[in-house]
């Protein structure tokens, strides 16, 4: 019997393919974050009436966050990554120097313009006269949703990157442009979408430091003040277990859809990327793209400068408000001099944990290239670094250290800065372990089986092949956990002995009594600084994938 040839695909059949192609872990990411939020419903049940009324404000608060980064973020992800917008390389490294700014310097910022005493405040008394613009609910999800807003923009612009550019080719055969961006490229970005709102989520769910400042009560901020005031008799159990259980559970859901964005079956391709062409929407698009580098980058930015700069002079029985650039410059050059000591020891304590991260990240990333179960075990210890939050990685290493009964552990808890290195440690442990796990997965087998062959065991391969490869992956990320070290003030503000001030807490304490000439010159210095590590840490990542060493 002859069998009959095929039919023709029809161009209906060829879109079927295309869709499921394009989002074989769509439908698995959205069982997955269904089944995060059940959970989550009914852990609360379990709770008492307090923690379960903070878990709902933090709950309230992610889910306002992420309804102004996510959209936004995903409309300028794929402006910047896959169309023909001018200026998109510029809009890029911006975003990207952002995510190196910590959020007292952004929550700074936006009080230095809007907030108390900022400068559009003073402005326009008359029309602020009964309330600030950023205050309360409204200042505490507009600085975490601009703050996310980069994040955003850089985990779904790597979903639309990750896109085969084989399946927009064929289904541009069939469909307009447009219609291949909705039916393909968006579909096969869901996952990073997916990654995009667990990530937001726990930036936002983690942090103190912005919903202490606007007054709002949330999870981890009454961790925070629970151990800065002491617990009170009438208060009620805080069910600080639930809460990183379920946080726990939200990174580990957000590390199996990163993974899945580029399966080994699937490698990236190396081809060239469909360009979208925006024709006469280019330069309406690059405009509301400038617009929003303004919001993140320009309006923040410049409150700052406004404040530096401002300049009281008295005449004519009043007092007359000007700006200068002298002044701002002044103030600026003055604050590493003025706040020395707080630089010293923030430097000090950040190198120390930046070390002890990346080391720990070296050995994790060698233990989870060798092997499934021990891969699950690493990334699960990842996730547990990236998941609690900051008050209570402080209020652990306040158990552990604080112990009078054990005379070593109370002296270095007390009179050394091993505390404070040991959380921000833990802190930056889940970004570097990531990072290490990456570089050293992608070094060629060839090279590590030539090595075995000469008889180098599992640590002479890490010392001589895996470390000279992957050198400026450790710089990478090295410096990725001193820009966390410098930042963070969730865990610190808890463990950093007494006489020991960092930048961070200084800082903090001041933003409560405005942002005042000298705060926002410290904080534009610090912003300068953080622009310099996100620049190397951009230089170093171009030169760790070249070619590595030749096999002995």
């Amino acid at each position: 019997m002859t069998s009959r040839p095929p039919l023709a695909a029809s161009p209906a059949h060829r879109w079927s393919v295309h869709r499921r192609a394009a989002h074989p872990h769509a439908r698995s990411s959205l069982w997955a974050l269904a089944a995060l939020f059940l959970l989550g419903s009914a852990a609360s049940l379990l709770l008492d009436a307090r923690t379960a009324s903070l878990l709902a404000n933090t709950l309230y608060l992610c889910v306002a966050t992420l309804a102004i980064s996510l959209p936004l973020g995903t409309m300028l992800a794929w402006l910047l990554m896959r169309t023909d917008l001018p200026g998109r390389r510029a809009a890029l490294v911006l975003f990207g120097v952002m995510l190196f700014v910590p959020l007292y310097l952004q929550a700074a910022a936006w009080q230095a313009g809007f907030g108390l005493q900022g400068w559009f405040t003073l402005e326009w008394r008359e029309w602020c006269v009964s309330r600030t613009l950023l205050e309360g609910w409204t200042g505490a999800i507009w600085v975490h949703a601009m703050a996310a807003l980069p994040w955003v923009v850089l985990i779904v612009g790597a979903g639309f990157w990750l896109v085969e550019p084989e399946l927009e080719e064929q289904a541009l055969l069939d469909a307009s442009p447009w219609r291949v961006f909705w039916r393909v490229t968006l579909r096969g970005a869901l996952g990073a979408l997916g990654v995009a709102a667990i990530w937001v989520v726990i930036l936002t769910a983690g942090e103190m430091t912005v919903t202490d400042l606007f007054a709002v009560r949330t999870y981890a901020e009454e961790v925070y003040t629970r151990q800065a005031v002491g617990p009170q008799p009438e208060d009620p159990p805080l069910g600080i277990l639930p809460g990183v259980i379920l946080t726990t559970w939200l990174v580990l859901a957000g590390l199996v859809l990163v993974g899945r964005l580029a399966p080994g079956d699937r490698p990236v391709s190396a081809g060239g990327r469909v360009v979208f062409r925006l024709g006469g929407w280019r330069w309406p698009m690059a405009a509301a793209v400038a617009v929003a580098l303004l919001l993140v980058v320009g309006l923040p930015l410049g409150s700052l400068c406004s404040k530096a700069g401002i300049v009281v002079t008295h005449a004519d029985d009043a007092y007359v408000r000007s700006w200068s650039l002298a002044k701002c410059l002044l103030v600026v050059a003055e604050g590493p001099v003025r706040y020395a000591k707080e630089f010293r020891w923030s430097l000090v304590i950040g190198a120390s944990a930046a070390t002890v991260s990346a080391a720990l990240a070296l050995v994790l990333g060698w233990i989870a290239r060798r092997g499934r179960p021990r891969a699950a075990l690493v990334l699960a210890i990842a996730a547990l670094a990236l998941a609690v939050p900051g008050p209570i990685v402080g209020l652990a290493v306040i158990r552990l250290l604080n112990r009078p009964e054990v005379p070593l552990l109370f002296y270095l808890y007390d009179q050394s800065i091993l505390a404070p290195v040991l959380a921000l440690s833990f802190r930056a442990l889940g970004p570097t372990t990531l990072v290490m796990w990456h570089a050293l997965r992608s070094i060629p087998a060839e090279l590590l089986d030539s090595a075995a062959v000469d008889g180098a065991g599992p640590l002479g391969q890490l010392v001589r092949i895996a470390l000279p490869c992957r050198v400026w992956a450790l710089a990478v990320a090295w410096l990725i956990a001193l820009a966390i070290a410098l930042g963070d003030l969730a865990a610190s503000v808890l463990v950093v002995p007494h006489g020991l001030p960092t930048l961070s807490i200084h800082i903090f304490n001041l933003l409560h009594y405005g942002v005042e000439d000298r705060v926002a010159g410290i904080c534009l210095a610090l912003v300068a600084m953080f622009a310099a590590v996100a620049a190397s840490v951009a230089w170093l990542a171009g030169r760790w994938g070249g070619p590595g060493p030749e096999p002995a």
